[in-house]
């Protein structure tokens, strides 16, 4: 179901439609009311809409219903509730996400070696610079000491040239 987020046509201009904002905020809210989740809806309106449609659907959700989006979608384990919880993260704020994604890579015992390297690898020509100052914000380490800590070798070597260290 989710391929479609990356397979459909979206519209990508700033223009927001109040109406639809409301009209869609409330048929979300409607779907995951439902005794079975309505999840052809949810995936028609993050699949169709700008960044910047959804954005409003999302704030007027929160504002007309006195929770997000994501909150409402937390009260299971269900995987596919889970990966809708991820769609909207990144998609109301990838930064945050990717942050929050290499914060989790690196805590505890051991290092998702996997996800750092993906993330690392992904955001190094678009958006890893702030990342890093939201890593820093969060954290209050830089990213690239937290790097250095977790990791050794040429593989260190490797993401820390990615992050711009030499």
């Amino acid at each position: 179901h989710l391929v479609s987020l990356v397979s459909t046509y979206r519209y990508e201009g700033n223009e927001v439609n109040t109406t639809l904002a409301k009209m869609e905020a409330d048929i979300l809210y409607g779907a995951l009311k439902a005794n079975s989740i309505n999840y052809e809806e949810i995936i028609r309106i993050l699949t169709t809409r700008s960044k910047a449609q959804l954005m409003a659907t999302f704030n007027r959700y929160r504002d007309d219903h006195c929770t997000s989006l994501t909150k409402s979608l937390r009260n299971t384990d269900d995987e596919f509730q889970k990966a809708l919880r991820t769609t909207i993260r990144c998609i109301k704020d990838p930064r945050k996400y990717f942050e929050k994604v290499l914060r989790n890579a690196m805590k505890g015992m051991g290092t998702d070696e996997d996800t750092l390297t993906r993330v690392i690898v992904s955001r190094a020509e678009t958006d890893l610079n702030e990342i890093k100052e939201l890593y820093y914000k969060r954290n209050s380490v830089c990213l690239d000491h937290a790097v250095t800590k977790e990791t050794s070798g040429h593989y260190k070597a490797f993401l820390l040239t990615l992050m711009g260290k030499d």
